[in-house]
């Protein structure tokens, strides 16, 4: 046995060496391949040319984009110089580049200040002089950082504070440009004036904005499907591990549920929960697939594409099912480099508190149960019992959290770069729980010629888990609202105090002891690209990917002695899991403008994609003690008892065909079809082909001649989709029985001894794709200049085939059943958004709201009447025809029953309708207790009087964003609300299930013989009071401030002084407060157990807020 640990921990080590070996040659390649970027695109003193034949205008150019250098010159010193130049130099000086460039011409230079090479003609005078100025917009008011640049060259500056500008110019016939974001730009000539004032008008550009799609990029006009971007700006305000957390309340028709632990990725729904599988849609960053962002720090990220409906997503197949979203990650722009620091310091904190009985008033609830169970009580003068202990102050905390990144980017004509490092860690509102989470980037691009250009993007991360606070077993979240606030956290010896109960220990203690439980994933995620132009129009483009995931598992449990709850053992697990995919993918696209009104884009590929599984967990326990500091590297083989050992090794691959095709007329008439055909491993032979075809229609209304003179309408869109998208989301080889070697059952047959196995998991060979059947019709609108604008969709997604593991009928056979393609799902809602943007004079604002109704309905079950999955613990939730999936299942009440007579008589009736003299309406049923109603009507209650109790689902999810700016100062405020959602209370039911357990303060109120006016029942255990039942639904309404945010952003010619290019400055808060009628630690509730279970606050770590200052420096 010793040698099989031993071989497991080599295999283990071996394949860890091999990862950091890999690590460190990423490592160098991105630090090469970045040096050199850098070296071709940082601006230098010493000069290195190589140029043919070119223009002195073309060589300054180049100049100005390899050196700090600009030149200050006017068009008519140079037109008439029509000899080319060619100059090859390495290392040199701008003397020497400008003696060789102006030699044998009638060109002279003198080098001013602020590195500006002042250029005019021999014999000439060089003449220049200051240009002053104010600029403003349309409503006069100044506008400050507006860069006014000398056309043609580099020289130039920006306006301060109160819009004023200042600039030498050469005299003769010379341009200024004024460029500002959101306003378009304007050219005017000095004609040898000494003042010149501007007024800028705004722009819309939002209909020309390029948006990431699949395979490709379109105009925000000539979309056809339901796609929403979302830009750096709101990812990276919101801060925290995840980007999507950044989703929440924005995007409409996306369901953002957030997981408390520290690192807890949120769970995303796109359009409803479309299947009884995983509901997570799929991510693709930069061109490569992945499962989950959580490897990506949300600073690194440029935009995020949401494809909702069939028309966005059949291009990416099986894989789009559940949504797309796409990720692009911030990649480096020709010219200097420029340097990013930000540091956000801050602490998380609990939003909202679980208001539990203190130490008086849990010794009144101990009386009065001890009370209604006909004892004495147990506590005298209860008025001179002590604070007690505040459980969730003692285990509770402001967690500290911090985030660092540095980033470089830039570039040349034929490079560009960017690579970042950050550095992200929270520690976690229950104590001993923290992660962290460091991440190096590399994205580089080379043009190797005119046709031919190869980049990569490559990530790296390396996260650490620690403590077990927050896994599905709600470690110290149990415990905190249920133990005697009587129980201090130490005994007088200083080791831990026992809990009252087996099931209540102490939390404190409960999360120390596993202080040392440690995850380690280690994720390499990267591609590289070849783009190459065939001829003009038709572009070649092959991409290969690897996401490889290694995850390290070390949990270390001393021996500990906590009453009932005891061990003399040290526990150990060690294990790893290594998930590999790679990805590759060819495509051809075709762009062509076919005369002024037909504009034809196609696209064809291939794709092929490979994932392998391998893992080895081994937990063992044994006498092993220490106090090395070192123990939790000490492996399991030194244990004498080995407790489980598992190993399950897996594979699948997927083969795809893809095509698409926009058409377009005069930019007015729209056409978007599209075909994906995925070959998957997961099925069996004859079943693994799945084809998914979606078309979409557009009209551009606005641009028709009836329309394009009405003033009040700017855009005027309506669009329409069709489509089907596929899923294969179940476990690998479901075709194949599943065999488990079992001693027990090894056997001799003619003297030769020969292991048995058994078939623990049936298979089913004629399982195939689930099918999701979409359509979506939408409009967009933009009025008053398209400051307001609308857009609103309707949908509806029919999900079939549903991939569902099935009861056996007639019970067990001792086999797991298989999977079979049964039931049908739908989808059916309406999204919106409306926003409005506008500046009163410096003041610019915008007000956004978005909302989603969603309905969630079964429509069959291919004859079956209901559907429990063997995960839902506790079985509070049952999926039946005609209901929601996971709808809230149990008893409903009627209220309290008052008196012996009330029970009698319903005895009575139950023992008439049911023909039993002895049947009673319900076992044990006490005045105080509470009354379920008999939903079948045979006279009694029973299971099968259980029915929908009520539904988890929001009837509507609904954001607001305000914000504005004014001279430097901005000011975010993201507000979202839930509404008609339920949420059932399981901890609740837990608190009545022991006479010792604390209780909520609300059971001071329960019914007893002299109090009759409640509506808690009585406090006892044993009752119907701990059955699954409407007592413990409650409203999950709420509304919660998301965001807020002040900064101030400093004024770039005041920063110019220090050689600082941009300063802004922050405060931010996320989850300061909630609005609800719930009593629990938070109504934002997504159960561990899986999407079925959704609204069950059972044991789940709360949802905390957080408050953060930060900084933002650019160089």
């Amino acid at each position: 046995m010793k040698k099989n640990q031993g071989r497991i921990c080599y295999l283990r080590h071996e394949r860890l060496l091999n990862v950091l070996l890999m690590t460190k040659f990423i490592l160098f390649l991105i630090i090469v391949s970045t040096l050199q970027s850098y070296s071709k695109g940082f601006g230098q003193t010493a000069i290195n040319l190589n140029l043919k034949n070119v223009s002195l205008k073309t060589a300054f150019r180049e100049i100005e984009k390899k050196s700090d250098y600009h030149f200050l010159y006017n068009d008519e010193t140079i037109r008439h110089i029509d000899k080319l130049k060619s100059i090859e130099v390495s290392n040199a000086s701008i003397h020497a580049v400008m003696d060789l460039l102006t030699s044998n011409t009638a060109i002279k230079y003198q080098l001013g200040e602020d590195n500006t090479v002042i250029i005019y003609l021999n014999g000439a005078q060089f003449n220049a002089f200051v240009v002053k100025g104010k600029v403003t917009d349309d409503n006069s008011q100044p506008l400050p950082g507006v860069s006014v640049r000398l056309k043609g060259t580099s020289t130039g500056t920006q306006t301060d504070l109160n819009g004023n500008y200042s600039l030498n110019v050469p005299d003769g016939s010379v341009y200024l440009v004024f460029t500002y974001t959101g306003f378009e730009a304007q050219e005017v000539n000095v004609d040898s004036r000494a003042v010149i004032d501007i007024k800028l008008k705004a722009k819309d550009n939002s209909l020309s904005e390029v948006v990431v799609v699949g395979y490709g990029v379109q105009r925000k006009s000539d979309l056809t499907g339901a796609v929403t971007s979302i830009k750096s700006a709101d990812l990276t305000k919101i801060g925290g591990s995840n980007a999507a957390e950044a989703l929440q309340g924005k995007i409409p028709g996306v369901q953002i549920l957030s997981q408390g632990g520290p690192g807890a990725a949120p769970t995303v729904l796109i359009r409803g929960l479309g299947t009884n599988g995983d509901p997570t849609p799929l991510y693709v960053v930069d061109g490569m697939m992945v499962t989950n962002i959580s490897f990506l720090a949300p600073n690194d990220i440029a935009s995020m594409e949401i494809l909702k409906d069939a028309s966005a997503t059949a291009i990416y197949g099986s894989r789009g099912a559940n949504g797309v979203i796409l990720v692009t990650t911030k990649k480096g722009k020709p010219g200097k480099p420029v340097i990013n620091f930000l540091t956000s310091q801050g602490f998380q904190f609990l939003t909202r508190k679980f208001h539990v009985a203190n130490s008086q008033e849990y010794a009144q609830l101990v009386n009065l149960f001890k009370t209604n169970a006909g004892a004495a009580p147990v506590y005298d003068n209860i008025s001179q019992i002590g604070a007690g202990t505040d459980w969730t102050k003692e285990v509770t905390q402001n967690g500290i959290v911090s985030d660092y990144q540095l980033s470089v980017g830039g570039g040349s004509e034929n490079v560009n770069y960017n690579i970042s490092a950050s550095y992200h860690n929270e520690d976690g509102v229950l104590k001993y729980t923290n992660y962290n989470r460091l991440t190096l980037r590399a994205d580089n691009e080379y043009k190797i010629s005119k046709k031919l250009t190869f980049g990569h993007n490559l990530s790296l991360a390396s996260s650490h888990y620690n403590g077990d606070g927050g896994s599905n077993t709600g470690r110290g979240i149990n415990s905190i609202t249920r133990i005697s606030p009587l129980i201090p956290v130490y005994k007088s010896d200083g080791s831990f105090s026992s809990g009252q109960d087996v099931d209540i220990v102490n939390p404190f203690a409960e999360l120390y002891l596993h202080k040392d439980a440690q995850t380690h994933p280690l994720q390499f995620v990267g591609n590289g690209y070849l783009n190459y132009e065939l001829f003009k129009g038709l572009t070649f483009r092959s991409s290969y990917g690897v996401d490889y995931t290694l995850n390290n598992i070390n949990r270390y449990t001393p021996p500990y002695n906590l009453g009932a709850n005891q061990s003399s053992l040290t526990s150990i697990e060690n294990g790893y899991t290594a998930v590999s995919t790679w990805l590759w993918e060819n495509t051809l696209t075709y762009d062509k403008q076919l005369g002024a009104s037909h504009h034809l884009n196609l696209l064809a590929g291939y794709t092929a994609q490979n994932t392998d599984y391998r893992g080895v967990d081994v937990t063992g326990s044994g006498p092993l003690t220490t106090t090395d500091p070192n123990y939790r590297y000490i492996q399991v083989y030194p244990i004498s008892n080995i407790n489980s050992l598992g190993a399950l090794p897996s594979s699948e691959s997927i083969l795809s065909y893809l095509f698409r095709a926009n058409y377009s007329y005069k930019d007015r008439y729209l056409l978007t079809a599209s075909f994906r055909g995925d070959g998957s491993s997961k099925f069996a032979e004859g079943h693994r082909w799945g084809y998914f075809p979606s078309v979409a229609l557009g009209w551009r209304a606005s641009e028709e001649k009836f329309l394009k003179n009405v003033s009040w309408i700017n855009n005027l869109k309506v669009r329409g989709s069709w489509g089907r998208i596929g899923s294969n989301k179940i476990a690998n080889y479901q075709t194949f029985n599943l065999l488990n070697q079992e001693t027990t059952y090894d056997g001799v047959f003619n003297g030769v001894f020969y292991p048995m196995a058994t078939i623990v998991a049936a298979s089913n060979p004629n399982i195939t794709w689930e099918v999701s059947q979409q359509t979506d019709a939408g409009i967009e609108f933009g009025t008053l200049k398209n400051r307001l604008r609308f857009e609103g969709d309707y949908y509806r997604r029919d999900t079939k085939n549903l991939l569902l593991i099935l009861p056996v009928p007639g019970g067990s056979t001792g086999t797991a059943p298989a999977y079979s393609n049964a039931g049908t799902v739908r989808n059916s809602g309406v999204e919106l958004a409306v926003s409005w943007n506008d500046r009163i004079g410096g003041l610019g604002y915008g007000v956004k709201v978005t909302g989603t109704a969603n309905k969630n309905r079964i429509l069959d079950f291919k004859g079956l009447t209901s559907y429990t999955s063997d995960f839902q613990v506790p079985s509070t939730h049952v999926s039946k025809a005609g209901a929601p999936i996971g709808d809230f299942y149990g008893y409903q009440s009627l209220g309290i029953v008052q008196s012996q007579a009330q029970i009698d008589q319903l005895n009575a009736t139950a023992a008439s309708k049911s023909g039993n003299p002895t049947k009673q309406y319900w076992s044990g049923l006490k005045p105080g207790d509470l009354l379920f109603k008999d939903i079948n009507g045979d006279g009694f209650v029973d299971a099968n009087d259980k029915t929908d109790i009520g539904s988890p689902y929001a009837k509507f999810v609904g954001g607001l964003t305000l914000s504005a700016d004014y001279k430097g100062f901005d000011l975010t405020i993201d507000m979202m609300g839930s509404f008609g959602g339920k949420i059932y209370n399981d901890t609740r039911n837990q608190f009545v299930s022991s006479g010792l357990s604390n209780l909520n303060v609300e059971w001071l109120d329960s019914w007893t013989p002299t109090h009759t006016n409640t509506t808690i029942p009585r406090y006892a255990v044993n009752t119907s009071t701990t059955q699954s039942s409407d007592f413990n639904i409650f409203d999950g309404t709420y509304i919660k401030a998301r965001f807020i945010e002040l900064g101030y952003t400093f004024n770039k010619q005041l920063l110019k002084r220090v050689g600082i290019s941009g300063l802004r400055v922050y405060v931010n808060t996320t989850n300061p407060f909630y609005i609800t009628k719930y009593k629990g630690f938070s109504p934002e509730v997504s159960n561990a157990y899986g999407v079925s279970t959704i609204g069950d606050d059972f044991r789940t770590y709360p949802v905390s807020g957080t408050a953060r200052l930060g900084i933002n420096l650019t160089f």
